[in-house]
């Protein structure tokens, strides 16, 4: 018999953010603000792009960038916020 746990739109929003930056494609900005009911913070946005952790795909995506990946957690951390 196989567990499942229904996560809340929390951590729904948080498994897209974790898994999503990985993603070549990114996470879809709109869908995370839907599940989580909020905006990524612009200084902390800000900050992991100028730093070369994330970056914007168009205005509607994010993903991680290589050195973004070394440090995912603390990404996800950041933006979660």
């Amino acid at each position: 018999m196989i567990d499942q746990e229904v996560l809340g739109y929390d951590e729904q929003a948080d498994e897209l953010l974790l898994m999503g930056l990985r993603l070549k494609e990114g996470i879809d900005l709109v869908r995370w603000q839907s599940l989580s009911g909020r905006e990524p913070d612009p200084d902390r946005e800000q900050f992991l792009i100028e730093h070369g952790f994330i970056e914007r795909i168009g205005n509607s995506r994010l993903r991680c960038t290589p050195s973004g990946m070394l440090i995912l957690d603390a990404v996800v951390a950041d933006l979660a916020c």
